[in-house]
């Protein structure tokens, strides 16, 4: 899917429609113009199964990859260095904690969510944005924690965020909320995500 004003020979691969969605609605809210193609593949491995096709697309010049840590940081990253170094990008052994980008051809980068510090997904990287003082979050937190098993959520941060966000006064997708300005843009975690791909799309 090509955003307006994206470009095909720069594309930022993500792994679904809510990662597309999320960082499409920051950049607006930050008004960092999106230039680029913002291609959501269905999940993680088809994900880690395109980086080599999308490096090798004829006339490509970036290509970022956005991918959950999940439980493992550095498995993860592994993960993504083996498919660069088969596609001959010569990656480093350990992540950028600012957000990889190697200088190749084409120009690579990588973001693992949420912070390329710690084991988590995207909504971790959401939950960051929830207003410190919001008195709903810690109801929606405890909410989920305290559904018994069988029936406990598999990943509870994912389940506490979507949780917080069906009680607001309108619910809404994660993308539409920070549209909506429900989420606190102005956090740490969101300027070093937008830094990366200012500096993996505008150098």
């Amino acid at each position: 899917m090509v955003l307006p004003g994206g470009a095909a020979d720069r594309v930022l691969l993500v792994e679904g429609t809510d990662e597309m969605h999320v960082i499409r609605k920051l950049c607006d809210q930050i008004g960092f113009p999106i230039d680029f193609k913002i291609d959501p593949k269905g999940g993680k491995d088809p994900l880690l199964a395109s980086i080599g096709n999308e490096i090798n697309v004829s006339g490509r010049a970036v290509v970022g990859v956005v991918i959950d840590a999940n439980n493992d940081l550095d498995a993860r990253w592994q993960a993504v260095r083996g498919r660069l170094l088969r596609a001959h990008i010569d990656a480093p052994v350990g992540l950028d904690p600012r957000g990889l980008v190697i200088e190749s051809s084409p120009r690579i980068g990588v973001w693992l969510m949420p912070d390329n510090r710690q084991r988590g997904q995207l909504e971790d990287f959401v939950a960051s944005m929830i207003p410190q003082d919001d008195p709903v979050w810690p109801l929606a937190r405890r909410y989920v924690e305290s559904i018994p098993e069988p029936g406990r959520p598999k990943t509870i941060i994912k389940a506490q965020v979507h949780a917080w966000l069906a009680a607001r006064s309108e619910p809404l997708p994660m993308g539409t909320a920070i549209k909506a300005g429900e989420f606190d843009t102005s956090v740490p975690q969101v300027d070093d995500l937008i830094q990366w791909l200012r500096r993996l799309f505008t150098q």
